[in-house]
């Protein structure tokens, strides 16, 4: 770049020499004759000006069919790209998190990119993500209080947006109607000591003894800790942000409800832990396949995202399988964990208000109301709260009546009705996002696992983690979200 500035100003000088020169006294001799000059004014073409480039990766993969989200990403960039002509924005899918970061570190593209919200804190104390407060505050036609409290709760770290919210996540019992109403229970059980009865109804043996349904397998689609303890209103920081109460009588109910689970299938039925996971990995290759273990019968009930509802719809249209909100807690009401995708912009991006611009108009609810169709027309699900709203009350409908099956469409109202009313009016808990929100993820996980291999007791295993994580709480304490 100097070489081309210095080049420049090097073709300004000689032009200027040359202009002083015609200047100086006229020479003897013949004068050389010189055409009329034409002062009239001459109308010039504006140069056209090349519009900002702005890439955007995502972690989906590059399928353009059946409403996929790939192709609802490429369909809204044509549309973005043909609405003016200041910005031209280019898709890429099939992304993931290591390749994102390999970009940035070389200082490459993405301008925009789909991330996972609990490596936001990481990355942006290691400079890689955009400050999106500003544009939060500036922007009001994009409307950020649009979007679902928890969802924003996941895209700020330390007090700041370093994400936009894209899907809005949570869990759902997932059960064979048919296995529960077999076993004496028509509606699916309203508290946990119900549920644990219900289990233990509706676990059956072959004649050898092996396993033939599982009332519930704990750990499918994993032992997932977090989604557990939601459920049984356990928190893992203070409200103040800054004490773990990984000991909490909560999440120590929430273990000891998954060891009784275990402890009934090893005295009832013979079936060690290790049974108990062997199964598992049969049956989890199954998963939001036409062999589910909810509708082959293997499992009774299961945990899910809602995202099942939909493979299930498909595949499972004659089986009678239902989903529920997980049964109360003893002394309170259930809750559910949430989570998020999310999109950042790169913090070196070139042109950040470019990407911003993008970046809004692909989530704002006019967009995402055409990308909520979803894929198969069996809906996708946003955080923005009017879009959701206008899923209830009137996408679900719509998709219903298109299905060529009326038993199919019937069902697929009937779900994406009972999603949106949970995630408008459920009561959703998100694990706190703050600096060292992987390691107490990790510390939750390597420490709870012991407690099922028997090698800690769950006091043992809580302790661990909170002897773990004060420290780093004390170093870097969560600040939560005050909408």
């Amino acid at each position: 770049m100097k070489k081309l500035i210095a080049l420049l100003l090097a073709m300004v000088m000689v032009l200027s020499l040359a202009a002083c020169g015609n200047d100086t006294p006229e020479t003897t001799g013949p004068k050389e004759t010189k055409p009329a000059v034409n002062n009239d004014p001459v109308e010039t073409q504006p140069v056209a000006k090349e519009p900002v480039e702005v890439t955007i990766w995502h972690l989906f993969g590059e399928s353009l069919e059946n409403g996929a989200p790939h192709m609802y990403y490429v369909e809204w960039a044509e549309r973005f790209n043909a609405s003016q002509d200041e910005i031209h924005v280019t898709v890429l899918g099939g992304k993931s998190a290591t390749d994102i970061q390999t970009a940035i570190a070389a200082g490459e593209t993405p301008d925009i990119f789909m991330n996972y919200w609990n490596n936001a804190a990481q990355w942006a104390n290691a400079g890689a993500l955009l400050d999106l407060t500003p544009y939060y505050e500036a922007d009001t036609a994009w409307n950020y209080k649009d979007i679902m409290p928890g969802a924003l709760a996941l895209s700020q770290y330390d007090g700041k947006f370093y994400s936009v919210p894209n899907s809005y996540s949570t869990t759902f019992m997932f059960y064979n109607a048919d296995i529960l109403s077999a076993a004496g229970w028509d509606t699916f059980p309203t508290t946990t000591d119900e549920l644990m009865q219900c289990i233990k109804d509706t676990t059956v043996a072959n004649e050898d003894g092996s396993i033939k349904t599982l009332g519930l397998l704990p750990n499918m689609p994993w032992l997932d800790t977090e989604m557990w303890a939601a459920a049984f209103n356990a928190n893992w920081i203070s409200e103040d942000g800054k004490t773990s109460t990984a000991t909490d009588p909560a999440n120590k109910a929430m273990f000891q409800f998954i060891l009784d689970i275990y402890k009934f299938y090893e005295e009832e039925f013979g079936w060690d832990a290790l049974a108990i996971n062997d199964f598992g990995d049969t049956v989890r290759g199954n998963r939001a396949t036409a062999n589910d273990p909810v509708l082959t019968g293997e499992v009774a009930m299961r945990w899910n995202s809602e995202n099942l509802a939909a493979t299930l719809a498909v595949h499972g249209k004659d089986v009678n399988w239902k989903m529920a909100w997980f049964p109360n807690v003893e002394g309170g009401e259930a809750r559910a964990l949430l989570t998020s995708n999310v999109w950042q912009i790169n913090a070196k991006s070139a042109n950040p208000d470019a990407a911003w611009k993008a970046l809004a108009d692909l989530t704002s609810a006019e967009n995402q109301k055409i990308m909520a169709v979803g894929e198969n027309n069996n809906g996708y699900f946003y955080a923005r709260r009017s879009v959701l709203e206008y899923m209830n009350d009137t996408l679900a409908d719509e998709l219903g009546a298109a299905k060529e099956d009326p038993a199919t469409g019937a069902k697929v109202t009937e779900n994406l009705k009972v999603i949106t009313e949970a995630m408008l009016n459920g009561n959703l808990q998100a694990f706190p996002n703050f600096a060292y929100v992987n390691e107490y993820l990790n510390a939750i996980s390597n420490y709870g696992g012991l407690i099922f291999t028997g090698d800690m007791t769950v006091d043992e295993a809580m302790q661990a983690v909170v002897d773990e994580i004060q420290p780093l709480l004390d170093e870097s304490p969560y600040v939560p979200y005050e909408g």
